[in-house]
C-alpha cells in the first residue's frame, strides 16, 4: 500500500497508516471504520502495522465482513478469544453467518463433480458479536479495529437509519470511500443509491463529482453520522496519477467543510 496525506493544501507520502491517522500506539484504542468499499483492506493494513510493533489486535465487525482463512474465532467464547490472542498478535472475531454469501451458477459448471470443491471455496462472512462484548475486547487487546458499516463492496454510500453501528467507546472513526465513484452515475456506483440521490437532492442518473463525495464524507447524515469522537477520512483506490488528482480535489473540497487532513491510499506499488 502507498499512503499519501493531504494537509494544508499540500500532499506528501507517508510510510505508515498509523502515522497518517495520528494514532497514539501507547494507548488502547477502539477504531471504527465506516462508509464505502475499502474498509476491510484498510483495517487489515492497520492491523498488520500494529502487529509489527508487538501490539495485540482484535479485528471484528458490528455488521458483517468476510472471514479470513486463519486466526479467526467464531465461537463467541471469551476463553477461545484469549487463547488465540495469546498465540497470535492479530486475530479476527465474529459469528459465522448461516447462509453462504455467494450463489453458484450451476448451469455454468462444466463438470458437476467439481461442485463440492467449488462450494468449499465460496467466501464466508462473519457477523458481529453484541456491542457490549465487542467493547469488552479492549480489556484483553491493545487495539480493537471494527468494521462498523456495510457497502457491498461499492465505493460510496449514505447510511440507512440503522447504520452505521459504531461502538460507543470508539476513540477514532475513519470514514472510507473509493475514488472510483467519481465520474460514475449514482445508480451504478453507490450503495443505497436512493438515499444518495435524496441526500444530494438529485436523481440516480446524476454523475458523482468531487464535491458530492466531500459532502457525503463530511456530513453527519453521511459518513460522519453518529460520530462522537475524532474523525478521519481515507480515500482509497487512487491507483493512477489522474485518480490521485481526483483525490486531491476531494481533499480540497473537504477542507472547505472543515476537514483539513485527508489520507489517500492505493494498493498499487506505482502510480
Amino acid at each position: 500500500m502507498k499512503i499519501f496525506k493531504y494537509s494544508n493544501g499540500k500532499i506528501g507520502e507517508q510510510i505508515l497508516l498509523i502515522e497518517a491517522l495520528k494514532i497514539d500506539i501507547n494507548k488502547k484504542n477502539i477504531i471504527s471504520f465506516v462508509g464505502g468499499g475499502g474498509k476491510t483492506s484498510s483495517i487489515y493494513k492497520l492491523g498488520e502495522e500494529l502487529k509489527a510493533l508487538g501490539k495485540k489486535v482484535i479485528i471484528t465487525t458490528t455488521t458483517r465482513m468476510f472471514m479470513p482463512e486463519s486466526n479467526t474465532v467464531i465461537t463467541g467464547k471469551k476463553e477461545d478469544i484469549i487463547r488465540l490472542l495469546n498465540d497470535e498478535d492479530m486475530i479476527t472475531v465474529g459469528l459465522l453467518c448461516e447462509e453462504k454469501n455467494e450463489k453458484i451458477d450451476y448451469n455454468k459448471l462444466k463438470d458437476r463433480s467439481s461442485l463440492g470443491s467449488c462450494e468449499e471455496h465460496i467466501p464466508r462472512k462473519i457477523s458481529g458479536v453484541s456491542k457490549e462484548i465487542a467493547e469488552s475486547f479492549i480489556e484483553i487487546a491493545d487495539f480493537v479495529l471494527v468494521e462498523a458499516d456495510g457497502a457491498k463492496g461499492l465505493p460510496l454510500k449514505v447510511p440507512a437509519e440503522h447504520e452505521p453501528v459504531i461502538l460507543a467507546e470508539s476513540t477514532l472513526v475513519v470514514g472510507v470511500c473509493g475514488i472510483d465513484a467519481v465520474g460514475k452515475k449514482i445508480k451504478e456506483i453507490c450503495h443505497r443509491s436512493n438515499l444518495v440521490s435524496r441526500f444530494l437532492n438529485t436523481d440516480e442518473e446524476h454523475i458523482i463529482n468531487a464535491w458530492d463525495v466531500a459532502k457525503m464524507l463530511a456530513s453527519n447524515k453521511g459518513q460522519r453520522k453518529d460520530v462522537r469522537c475524532p474523525y478521519k477520512v481515507i480515500i482509497n483506490k487512487a491507483d493512477t496519477i489522474i485518480e490521485l488528482e481526483k483525490a486531491k480535489e476531494i481533499s480540497k473540497e473537504l477542507s472547505e467543510l472543515g476537514i483539513n487532513e485527508t489520507i489517500i491510499t492505493t494498493f498499487k506499488e506505482k502510480l
